[in-house]
Protein backbone atom coordinates (compact mmCIF):
# COMPACT_ATOMS: atom_id res chain seq x y z
CA UNK A 1 0.00 0.00 0.00
CA UNK A 2 1.15 3.44 -0.75
CA UNK A 3 2.01 5.57 2.17
CA UNK A 4 -0.55 8.13 3.09
CA UNK A 5 0.43 11.61 4.00
CA UNK A 6 -0.34 12.59 7.53
CA UNK A 7 -2.78 15.42 7.78
CA UNK A 8 -2.44 17.91 10.61
CA UNK A 9 -5.00 17.45 13.34
CA UNK A 10 -8.01 19.75 13.20
CA UNK A 11 -7.86 22.78 15.47
CA UNK A 12 -9.21 22.20 18.92
CA UNK A 13 -12.34 24.11 19.90
CA UNK A 14 -13.00 23.69 23.51
CA UNK A 15 -14.68 20.70 25.10
CA UNK A 16 -16.67 18.56 22.73
CA UNK A 17 -15.91 20.90 19.93
CA UNK A 18 -17.89 23.73 21.39
CA UNK A 19 -16.55 26.64 23.13
CA UNK A 20 -14.42 29.57 22.66
CA UNK A 21 -13.34 30.12 19.11
CA UNK A 22 -10.35 32.18 18.18
CA UNK A 23 -11.24 35.49 16.70
CA UNK A 24 -9.50 36.12 13.43
CA UNK A 25 -7.14 38.96 13.88
CA UNK A 26 -6.82 41.74 11.25
CA UNK A 27 -3.95 41.65 8.89
CA UNK A 28 -0.65 42.91 10.16
CA UNK A 29 -0.42 46.27 8.39
CA UNK A 30 3.25 46.83 9.18
CA UNK A 31 4.31 43.74 7.29
CA UNK A 32 1.99 44.53 4.39
CA UNK A 33 3.36 48.07 4.15
CA UNK A 34 6.91 46.76 4.16
CA UNK A 35 6.03 44.21 1.51
CA UNK A 36 4.35 46.87 -0.67
CA UNK A 37 7.34 49.20 -0.28
CA UNK A 38 9.73 46.38 -1.15
CA UNK A 39 7.65 45.42 -4.20
CA UNK A 40 7.45 49.08 -5.21
CA UNK A 41 11.26 49.41 -5.02
CA UNK A 42 11.71 46.21 -7.00
CA UNK A 43 9.22 47.40 -9.62
CA UNK A 44 11.04 50.75 -9.94
CA UNK A 45 14.36 48.92 -10.36
CA UNK A 46 12.86 46.68 -13.02
CA UNK A 47 11.34 49.70 -14.79
CA UNK A 48 14.70 51.53 -14.68
CA UNK A 49 16.44 48.46 -16.04
CA UNK A 50 13.82 48.19 -18.76
CA UNK A 51 14.22 51.87 -19.62
CA UNK A 52 18.01 51.48 -19.75
CA UNK A 53 17.64 48.45 -21.98
CA UNK A 54 15.33 50.39 -24.29
CA UNK A 55 17.87 53.24 -24.51
CA UNK A 56 20.67 50.78 -25.13
CA UNK A 57 18.66 49.06 -27.85
CA UNK A 58 17.80 52.42 -29.44
CA UNK A 59 21.46 53.47 -29.49
CA UNK A 60 22.43 50.08 -30.88
CA UNK A 61 19.77 50.31 -33.60
CA UNK A 62 20.91 53.82 -34.51
CA UNK A 63 24.52 52.65 -34.72
CA UNK A 64 23.54 49.68 -36.88
CA UNK A 65 21.54 51.93 -39.21
CA UNK A 66 24.42 54.42 -39.47
CA UNK A 67 26.93 51.65 -40.17
CA UNK A 68 24.56 50.10 -42.69
CA UNK A 69 24.33 53.42 -44.55
CA UNK A 70 28.11 53.82 -44.42
CA UNK A 71 28.73 50.30 -45.68
CA UNK A 72 26.09 50.70 -48.35
CA UNK A 73 27.81 53.86 -49.63
CA UNK A 74 31.19 52.11 -49.58
CA UNK A 75 29.72 49.14 -51.42
CA UNK A 76 28.31 51.42 -54.12
CA UNK A 77 31.71 53.09 -54.50
CA UNK A 78 33.45 49.73 -54.73
CA UNK A 79 30.93 48.50 -57.30
CA UNK A 80 31.43 51.59 -59.45
CA UNK A 81 35.22 51.16 -59.16
CA UNK A 82 34.92 47.53 -60.20
CA UNK A 83 32.76 48.50 -63.17
CA UNK A 84 35.32 51.13 -64.21
CA UNK A 85 38.17 48.66 -63.85
CA UNK A 86 36.28 46.12 -65.96
CA UNK A 87 35.82 48.71 -68.69
CA UNK A 88 39.53 49.58 -68.59
CA UNK A 89 40.47 45.90 -68.75
CA UNK A 90 38.18 45.45 -71.76
CA UNK A 91 39.79 48.46 -73.46
CA UNK A 92 43.25 46.99 -72.75
CA UNK A 93 42.15 43.66 -74.23
CA UNK A 94 40.86 45.40 -77.34
CA UNK A 95 44.12 47.32 -77.74
CA UNK A 96 46.16 44.16 -77.21
CA UNK A 97 44.13 42.38 -79.89
CA UNK A 98 44.77 45.30 -82.24
CA UNK A 99 48.51 45.15 -81.49
CA UNK A 100 48.51 41.39 -82.08
CA UNK A 101 46.75 41.84 -85.43
CA UNK A 102 49.26 44.53 -86.41
CA UNK A 103 52.17 42.34 -85.36
CA UNK A 104 50.93 39.62 -87.70
CA UNK A 105 51.67 41.95 -90.63
CA UNK A 106 55.14 42.91 -89.39
CA UNK A 107 58.17 41.25 -91.02
CA UNK A 108 59.74 38.44 -89.08
CA UNK A 109 63.37 38.16 -88.14
CA UNK A 110 64.18 35.65 -90.88
CA UNK A 111 62.48 37.84 -93.48
CA UNK A 112 64.54 40.82 -92.37
CA UNK A 113 67.74 38.72 -92.59
CA UNK A 114 66.87 37.76 -96.18
CA UNK A 115 66.38 41.43 -97.03
CA UNK A 116 69.68 42.27 -95.32
CA UNK A 117 71.50 39.67 -97.47
CA UNK A 118 70.03 41.12 -100.66
CA UNK A 119 70.88 44.68 -99.62
CA UNK A 120 74.45 43.66 -98.81
CA UNK A 121 74.66 41.81 -102.13
CA UNK A 122 73.39 44.73 -104.17
CA UNK A 123 75.19 47.35 -102.10
CA UNK A 124 72.74 50.20 -102.76
CA UNK A 125 75.11 52.73 -101.18
CA UNK A 126 76.96 52.71 -104.46
CA UNK A 127 73.76 53.32 -106.41
CA UNK A 128 73.40 56.68 -108.09
CA UNK A 129 70.23 58.76 -108.27
CA UNK A 130 68.79 59.95 -111.59
CA UNK A 131 69.81 63.54 -110.87
CA UNK A 132 73.36 62.48 -110.15
CA UNK A 133 73.54 60.53 -113.42
CA UNK A 134 72.17 63.45 -115.38
CA UNK A 135 74.72 65.69 -113.73
CA UNK A 136 77.57 63.30 -114.55
CA UNK A 137 76.39 62.98 -118.17
CA UNK A 138 76.15 66.74 -118.49
CA UNK A 139 79.65 67.11 -117.02
CA UNK A 140 81.03 64.54 -119.42
CA UNK A 141 79.29 66.16 -122.39
CA UNK A 142 80.53 69.61 -121.37
CA UNK A 143 84.02 68.25 -120.99
CA UNK A 144 83.91 66.70 -124.49
CA UNK A 145 82.61 69.88 -125.99
CA UNK A 146 85.46 71.82 -124.48
CA UNK A 147 87.93 69.27 -125.71
CA UNK A 148 86.38 69.44 -129.17
CA UNK A 149 86.45 73.20 -129.02
CA UNK A 150 90.10 73.14 -128.03
CA UNK A 151 91.00 70.72 -130.72
CA UNK A 152 89.29 72.84 -133.42
CA UNK A 153 91.23 75.86 -132.47
CA UNK A 154 94.55 76.27 -134.34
Amino acid sequence: MPEQEELPPPPKKGILGFGKQEQPQGPDLGNVTNDINSLSRRLRLIEEGSTNLRRFLQVTEDNIIARNKHYSAELKTINSDITEIRKEIQELRDKMMLVIKELQFVARKDEVKVLEKYINLWNPIKFVSQNEIEGIINDVLDKRERENDKSKQP
